[in-house]
């Protein structure tokens, strides 16, 4: 019975470790169906999608005359004093089409800063290296 109790909480304690905790971002991106869903059928995805929400891209500050110059498309993000809500930024659904090479450049409306969303190549570099830190990957 001892044996029994203990094996069966090894079991709980294992599964909770394993059990990956979707940012709500993705729930609003995907749907609380989809997203229970993939925590069964493909945690990883779960896994990606939690940190390209916060890794995939990057702000900047621009001098003014340099951001006059360029003919960055604007793009509207939520701004609490002028600097970017990251906490409410959902970069799922700006529906931004990245390309595999080369970092895509935006400017920020209403500020003087850039939303960097990166190539494909950097992302994924930056993803494999947090997997591997995290025992993710081999």
């Amino acid at each position: 019975m001892k044996q029994t109790f203990i094996l069966l909480l090894s079991i709980f304690i294992l599964s909770s470790f394993s059990s990956i905790k979707p940012d709500k971002r993705v729930i609003d991106y995907l749907g609380a169906d989809k997203v229970a869903m993939l925590q069964k059928s493909n945690p990883s995805l779960i896994h990606y999608y939690n940190f390209f929400l916060d890794n995939s891209y990057t702000i900047e500050s621009v001098p003014a005359d340099k951001l006059a110059n360029n003919n960055f498309t604007e793009l509207t993000l939520p701004l609490i004093n002028g600097e970017v809500d990251t906490k409410k930024l959902n970069v799922l659904n700006l529906n931004i089409q990245r390309n595999y090479e080369e970092n895509v450049y935006f400017k920020i409306k209403n500020s003087d800063k850039i939303f960097i969303m990166l190539s494909e190549k950097a992302f994924m570099k930056k993803f494999n290296a947090y997997r591997k830190s995290n025992g993710l990957m081999k």
